[in-house]
């Protein structure tokens, strides 16, 4: 009976254990083989466009330098973001760049194009090919060259010098048959010149503000002195704009405007203080010619340097590019000349606001003036002799030729500019400043 009762309480503890494991007879599968599913590394390469932001940041002051022409070469990587889609840097393949060549003399230039469509290269590339080039014309190959090709290596430079770009770097060679060809400036004719003199601008106007309708008024604008001294002495629109009072000086009989960058007898200059000249060879001495003495350009300096005012031309603004920073002076007398041409009906191709360089040009070879002293006076870059000797010093003998120089044109530019002013000094107009 003992044996019973132990038999009996193992049993009953038997059933509150928990059953064995008891494994299976059939073979054991395998178990799932886990696949990873690894992604794939980010792609660090910035698109065309981050780099085109970066090309166009503005830099400090100590690397301001580098970025000159970074403005002007916007459009055209902006046309090449359009063109092919933003790529990443890494992507722009041969085949990419030999896209854009080929796009390139494909733009059409402004004319016969709506505004609305002409904002952007882009826009007027898709415009041409939308209407199949109807009333359009292709750019001047020019453009091509000294723009598009020259904005975009400039581009391609930066983006190599700053890691963004590891490929070679691009030829650009495609131009078009049908692209046009540059068309060179031409001088002004005599009977234009004369037209243009006799404008009320020149010879009395309505008020300070309405100079190109006829009035009894005598201003001697800004733009009046402009024209005058880009034809007698073939400066460059925006050379004129940054004369100051001091530029003017004299040797003892004769007078000259200095547009070196700054006057070396004076010792060394900040380069924040030097002129903003076009080339190095713009750094010149130019002749007055006594004309313009005559219609009253001393007086004009000596009533501002009375007033302590620097500048010769102090109601000329500036115009600042937003995109690099940098100023022109040109486009107060560059927009007068464009109401010009409307007002006096200017429909010649070749004559621009320029042609009163190759007027100069034009005398100057007419009188035989030798080249060196051609290249010194306009401001050209001549061979390697023409960089040395005096430049800083006036040279009489050049001057003397400039004070001589008087074709028929200037003689009755004198009779039209110099009767105005007599009528002024009598009372016969009224003198308004315009400074």
């Amino acid at each position: 009976m003992f044996d019973r009762l132990v038999q009996d309480a193992v049993a009953q503890r038997l059933l509150l254990l928990p059953l064995p494991q008891v494994g299976s007879i059939s073979p054991a599968s395998e178990p799932a083989a886990q696949i990873r599913t690894e992604e794939p590394a980010e792609n660090t390469s910035n698109r065309m466009s981050e780099v085109l932001a970066d090309f166009l940041k503005p830099l400090d002051r100590k690397r301001k330098h580098t970025a000159k022409g970074r403005g002007e070469a916007a459009p055209v990587v902006q046309f090449a973001v359009d063109l092919l889609g933003d790529p990443r840097m890494d992507e722009l393949t041969e085949a990419k760049w030999k896209q854009l060549d080929e796009a390139l003399p494909d733009i059409p230039n402004r004319d016969n194009i709506p505004r609305k469509c002409s904002e952007t290269l882009f826009q007027r590339y898709k415009y041409a090919e939308t209407t199949n080039w109807s009333k359009l014309e292709r750019v001047t190959i020019t453009t091509i060259k000294s723009r598009y090709w020259a904005g975009l290596y400039k581009f391609v430079d930066f983006a190599i010098t700053e890691k963004f770009y590891e490929g070679p770097r691009p030829k650009f060679v495609c131009i078009d048959p049908e692209n046009l060809a540059p068309l060179p400036r031409d001088a002004f004719d005599d009977d234009e010149l004369l037209t243009l003199l006799r404008l009320p601008l020149f010879t009395g106007c309505k008020n300070r503000m309405h100079v190109w309708q006829p009035g009894s008024y005598f201003v001697q604008s800004h733009i009046c002195w402009g024209f005058l001294i880009c034809i007698l002495t073939g400066m460059r629109p925006g050379e004129v704009g940054q004369l100051e009072c001091a530029d003017i000086r004299t040797e003892g009989e004769f007078f000259y405007f200095d547009l070196r960058p700054f006057d070396a007898r004076n010792g060394r200059v900040a380069l924040q203080d030097l002129r903003n000249l076009k080339t190095n060879a713009a750094g010149r001495v130019i002749p007055i010619h006594p004309l313009l003495i005559e219609l009253g350009l001393l007086d004009r300096m000596h009533e501002l340097m009375d007033r302590r005012e620097e500048r010769l031309f102090p109601e000329w603004d500036s115009y600042v590019r937003t995109k690099d920073g940098t100023t022109r002076w040109s486009q107060p007398l560059s927009k007068a000349w464009q109401y010009v041409k409307k007002l006096l009906k200017i429909d010649r191709a070749d004559l621009t606001l320029y042609s009163t360089r190759h007027l100069m040009a034009d005398w100057l070879d007419n009188e035989a003036i030798a080249q060196r002293t051609r290249d010194r006076i306009l401001g050209h870059a001549s061979d390697v002799r023409g960089r040395y000797g005096r430049k800083g010093v006036l040279d009489p003998q050049i001057a003397a030729k400039i004070e001589a120089l008087e074709p028929p044109a200037i003689k009755l530019m004198r009779e039209i500019l110099l009767a105005a002013t007599k009528r002024a000094d009598a009372g016969g107009l009224t003198v308004l400043k315009t400074y």
